[in-house]
């Protein structure tokens, strides 16, 4: 679902994510046509339940979740900017107090910076407004920091990538500014090996945790673990970017109590997406 794969999630489909995974790729894919100094990511998944960190936010209807993403080096320094968008279009009208578009219950705009310290680590920061376009609730504000590790040259086949990333609420509809904490990585691999249709399977896992004020309850809220798919879409020509498809199922282990949405314990959530590099 992109946007860092909404903060911390796994990419299927293109996108940048946080904290979150690479986009699928062909496994020798040619570039995208693209020289000049901005880079772009886009797409929409389709999700079966919307639950972000661990909270049950729809699992009814139809929900789709597109996204823009553009980013650019600065300067030498060998750091990235990056800006863009990520939004959950509901058929349900979720939590429509009447005082906007019904069906656009959220539109997240962030921006950030990331930098890759060496081969094996990478560091970066984001600034994200979380806000509710059809009057659902009041707007929330948060700065997160990740940092990403890459054991490939250690664990061989056997990487799973983990990263850290904690997140500060600066406005928070609660009145309450929580801190939020995850853990988590990607165990990912190709599954079919073809010149014409090569296809990868990732297996994502995260733990997320309350450190202050974020649920209910501090401490251990929520244990994903998920298997997903993806393929290039290789006819389309590289002039218009390197595009792929995803589909993907997550598992949640969630304490409901420290959570507090009044939701169950386990809850599944399937994802199709289709994105865009360039």
């Amino acid at each position: 679902m992109s946007f860092q794969c909404k903060l911390a999630g796994v990419c299927l489909a293109g996108g940048l994510a946080t904290a979150t995974a690479a986009p699928i790729s062909a496994q020798d894919a040619p570039p995208a046509v693209n020289n000049g100094l901005l880079t772009w990511s886009a797409g929409a998944d389709i999700v079966s339940t919307y639950l972000f960190r661990g909270f049950v936010q729809e699992d009814s209807g139809l929900i789709i979740q597109p996204y823009v993403e553009v980013g650019t080096p600065i300067g030498d320094t060998g750091a990235d900017f990056f800006l863009g968008t990520w939004n959950s279009i509901h058929s349900r009208a979720t939590g429509a107090s009447g005082s906007g578009p019904d069906n656009w219950y959220e539109a997240d705009l962030y921006a950030g910076v990331s930098y890759a310290i060496n081969d094996e680590f990478a560091v970066g920061a984001t600034f994200t407004g979380f806000y509710y376009p059809n009057g659902s609730a009041e707007n929330i504000e948060e700065i997160a920091f990740d940092v990403g590790y890459d054991d490939s040259a250690v664990l061989g086949d056997y990487a799973f990538a983990p990263y850290l990333l904690i997140a500060f609420e600066t406005k928070d509809r609660g009145g309450a500014e929580g801190v939020y904490l995850e853990v988590g990585g990607e165990f990912s691999a190709f599954f079919i090996e073809s010149e014409d249709i090569p296809v990868s399977l990732s297996f994502p896992f995260a733990v997320g945790f309350d450190v202050n004020d974020y649920f209910d309850d501090e401490g251990f809220a929520f244990l994903k673990v998920g298997v997903s798919a993806g393929m290039p879409l290789d006819f389309i020509p590289s002039d218009y970017g390197t595009w792929s498809a995803g589909a993907g199922l997550d598992f949640f282990f969630r304490d409901a109590d420290a959570i507090g949405d009044g939701e169950d314990d386990f809850e599944i959530a399937g994802l199709l997406g289709i994105g865009l590099e360039y």
